[in-house]
């Protein structure tokens, strides 16, 4: 995932050309160096009749986008004609770089939080405030999300999906040993010793390479304190505050104990590994228990649980994550990207997309037919937990990408000592990305 490129002429001498105008000027002098030898292809040309065309970074997901397109048709008389490019930094340049041009797709997959911020005050995107009150008024999406799909107050975005990150966990390993799903943070702990001494690798996770070494480390700082998380995202707070000192303190002390897998190991190991009992747990979002229904697992070889927090004062907790679909400002059918942005949420084009995604929707009326998944929302209702951005959306982008470097070098080397390191390094990027940032 590649960061936003900034110019070296964006200081603040001078003050008289803001970053907005920088960005709109990069995607225009991009897309002119580069449209005329691609981006005029299949990929964005207009769709024939009465569909619009949608881009995003996920081939594997066309059929799903197929079947809820063909709903959307019933509703609004327009369906998608699927465009992808499955290298997500390519993605990103072929969206900011045609956004602003007659080569753009009417309707791009995009991401929430700072990354939305990040293109939306570039002006490519289209306010989508319409179709937000209509999502709203017909109780398709908490309206606790819209923030995380706005900038400077207007929403640019709803949402594809709504994942959360919980424990998948092995039903033949803890049907073996006896253990039950974990109520608090001791006992998640003693299923994870107890797996380890059963010679079963207690823990996959992976991040070694990946923006997966987040995981672990908002998970561990929304279980100490989801406040001190959301100061922490939104420049308030230190890397080298105590919570985040006592975060990394835990994540390498559970190294210390053997409770996780070498770093480079892969979530795809995870349908057979479960299957065979030989991994015990993978805290990751849900949208993966769709690599279970893929690869033939039955759904009697995962569970899924909200991991508990790890503070015992702390309220319970989860991170979330959800992709964002929005519409370009040059869109080619411009009112009719806007009617399917505005029906997308509703309940039976949401079923239909959820039934393909295997995970759940930011409707809550709408249910993928995976029982663990189902039994991870019932989980969700009944503890009304505080909702934690995923790290990846939830601070200005570069600043996330080099962090999650360091948080991927600190799983190679998971010491007390270069966890004290790795938290100087990210706060020092910090001070240096918030001050860019506000430029």
């Amino acid at each position: 995932m590649s960061a936003t490129t900034r110019s070296p002429a964006m200081t603040r001498s001078t003050p008289t050309i803001d970053r907005r105008t920088v960005l709109r000027w990069a995607s225009g002098l991009g897309a002119a160096a580069i449209l005329p030898s691609c981006a005029r292809g299949t990929l964005t040309r207009a769709a024939p009749g009465d569909d619009v065309t949608l881009n995003n970074d996920n081939p594997t997901w066309a059929p799903g986008f197929e079947s809820a397109g063909e709903v959307l048709r019933a509703k609004t008389g327009h369906g998608f004609a699927i465009r992808a490019v499955p290298d997500v930094s390519s993605y990103q340049q072929v969206v900011r770089m045609s956004a602003q041009t007659d080569s753009t797709t009417d309707l791009v997959k995009w991401w929430n939080g700072y990354r939305l911020q990040d293109v939306a005050r570039a002006e490519i995107f289209a306010d989508l405030t319409a179709a937000w009150d209509e999502a709203e008024r017909n109780g398709w999406v908490d309206p606790s999300l819209r923030e995380s799909f706005s900038y400077d107050g207007k929403p640019y975005a709803v949402p594809i999906y709504q994942s959360y990150y919980a424990v998948f966990y092995s039903r033949p390993a803890y049907q073996r040993l006896g253990l039950e799903v974990p109520q608090d943070w001791d006992q998640f702990i003693a299923n994870a010793q107890a797996l380890r001494d059963d010679g079963v690798t207690p823990i996959l996770s992976a991040g070694a390479s990946s923006w997966e070494s987040l995981i672990w480390f908002q998970q561990l700082l929304i279980g100490l304190d989801p406040d001190f998380y959301a100061a922490l995202t939104e420049g308030a707070a230190s890397y080298t505050d105590d919570t985040a000192q006592e975060a990394m303190a835990i994540w390498a002390d559970m190294y210390e104990q053997k409770l996780f897998s070498p770093p480079d190991s892969q979530v795809t190991e995870l349908p057979g590994r479960f299957a065979e009992g030989s991994v015990g747990m993978n805290l990751h979002g849900v949208w993966n228990a769709n690599a279970f229904a893929q690869a033939g697992v039955d759904e009697d070889t995962f569970g899924l649980f909200l991991l508990p927090a790890v503070a015992a004062t702390a309220p319970p907790a989860v991170v979330t994550e959800s992709g964002a679909l929005a519409v370009t400002v040059n869109a080619h059918k411009m009112t009719e990207a806007l009617e399917v942005a505005g029906a997308w949420l509703d309940t039976d084009v949401q079923q239909a997309w959820v039934d393909f995604l295997s995970d759940l929707s930011a409707n809550p009326s709408a249910l993928p037919p995976v029982q663990p998944v189902q039994d991870l929302a019932a989980q969700i209702e009944q503890a009304s937990p505080v909702l934690a951005t995923r790290y990846w959306e939830a601070s200005p982008p570069v600043l996330v990408e080099g962090n999650v470097e360091e948080l991927s070098a600190f799983m190679t080397e998971p010491t007390l000592a270069m966890a004290k390191s790795t938290l100087q390094r990210m706060q020092n990027r910090a001070d240096a990305e918030w001050d860019r940032w506000s430029m």
